[in-house]
């Protein structure tokens, strides 16, 4: 809020110089910003002309990479024909772990099934008995169909 000053010599003189200082420090800023959109559209205009530059030179490097593909083409066919070999490769090896595995895991659980054949199985008591070899009888079959569909798979 303003206060009346009672001195008007000294309140004229020195309000004149504060808004003298204000009007000098709006001109400055003005010119700041004026200066900086100047600047900026300097820059977007250099940047226009480097991205036209980089435009042509993509175009015309497109163009050389066309015309050195046919030369470079029987490299890059012994490439990838290298590159199927070891694809197949691949696959070859993984199919004959998948069947080493197989093999284990078919055999595991089949010693599992003789395990119970031979301990509960051999029991004095008839209904103990006769569910020990009926769970290796169905472990049996199940390991024989599984391992079956899953060598299948590997073919």
């Amino acid at each position: 809020m303003p206060q009346a000053r009672s001195s008007g010599s000294k309140s004229a003189s020195s309000s004149g110089r504060s808004q003298t200082k204000r009007s000098t420090a709006r001109k400055s800023t003005a010119a700041k910003q004026t200066t900086r959109k100047r600047t900026s559209a300097g820059t977007s205009a250099g940047k226009t002309r480097a991205s036209r530059a980089t435009a042509s030179a993509s175009a015309s490097a497109a163009g050389a990479k066309s015309n050195g593909a046919a030369a470079a083409d029987p490299r890059l066919e012994a490439v990838a024909q290298r590159i199927r070999k070891l694809n197949e490769r691949i696959i070859e090896e993984s199919k004959a772990a998948g069947e080493v595995t197989l093999s284990s895991y078919e055999k595991a659980l089949k010693a599992i099934a003789g395990t119970l054949e031979r301990g509960p199985g051999k029991s004095d008591v008839e209904w103990i008995a006769s569910l020990a070899t009926t769970q290796a009888k169905f472990i049996r079959d199940v390991t024989t169909a599984w391992t079956a569909a899953a060598r299948g798979m590997l073919k």
